[in-house]
C-alpha cells in the first residue's frame, strides 16, 4: 500500500513536470485506482459502479464497468489493455506516448471475434485525471467509417481513498 502511495505519488510530480510518462509510471498509477467508483453520464448517476482491482501478483489491473471488463498489463515497455466488450470482441490497445500531462489514451491495433469489419467496437479509450478523487473516461466506438464518443465522470466512493491510496 505505502509503495501504490509513493509510485502515484511520483507519477503526479512526474506528470506535472512531463507530458510523457512511461509505461511502468502509468500501470503504477492504474494500481492506485484500486477500488469502487461512481459512474456519472452528463447529469445522471448510473446505476452501476467501476471497480479497479490489482491481481495476479500486482502483474495486472481489472476494470470491472458494469459486466464488462478491461485488464491493463504490461508487455515490454507497452500498457497494454483487453478489452472484453459485451458486443463479444476484444479489442486489445496500447497505450499512446502522452501530449499532456495526466491523460492516458490507449489506442487499438488489434481485435478478435469482430463479426465484420463495419461492426461496432472500441477504437480509444481515454482516461483524465481531474483531481485525486475523479477521472474523466472517455470511450470512443467504430461504427463503420463514423466514430462515436461515450462520456462519464468517475468519482471514487470511498472518501478515505483518493487515486494512488
Amino acid at each position: 500500500m505505502i509503495l501504490r502511495k509513493v509510485g502515484f505519488l511520483f507519477f503526479v510530480m512526474l506528470a506535472a513536470s512531463t507530458a510523457r510518462g512511461s509505461s511502468e509510471t502509468v500501470f503504477e498509477a492504474f494500481k492506485g485506482f484500486e477500488g469502487k467508483w461512481a459512474i456519472r453520464s452528463g447529469q445522471k448517476t448510473l446505476p452501476i459502479e467501476m471497480t479497479y482491482e490489482s491481481a495476479s501478483k500486482g502483474s495486472i489491473v481489472t476494470e470491472q464497468f458494469g459486466k464488462e471488463l478491461s485488464v491493463f498489463y504490461r508487455d515490454g515497455q507497452s500498457l497494454l489493455m483487453t478489452h472484453f466488450c459485451n458486443a463479444g470482441n476484444q479489442p486489445r490497445l496500447r497505450l499512446k506516448e502522452n501530449t499532456r500531462p495526466g491523460v492516458f489514451e490507449f489506442q487499438m491495433f488489434d481485435i478478435t471475434n469482430l463479426q465484420s469489419p463495419d461492426a461496432d467496437h472500441v477504437e480509444r479509450v481515454i482516461y483524465r485525471i481531474i483531481d485525486r478523487r475523479t477521472i474523466d473516461l472517455e470511450i470512443v466506438w467504430k461504427n463503420g467509417k463514423s466514430e462515436e464518443s461515450e462520456k462519464y465522470t468517475l468519482t471514487r466512493l470511498d472518501p478515505e481513498k483518493r487515486v494512488g491510496n
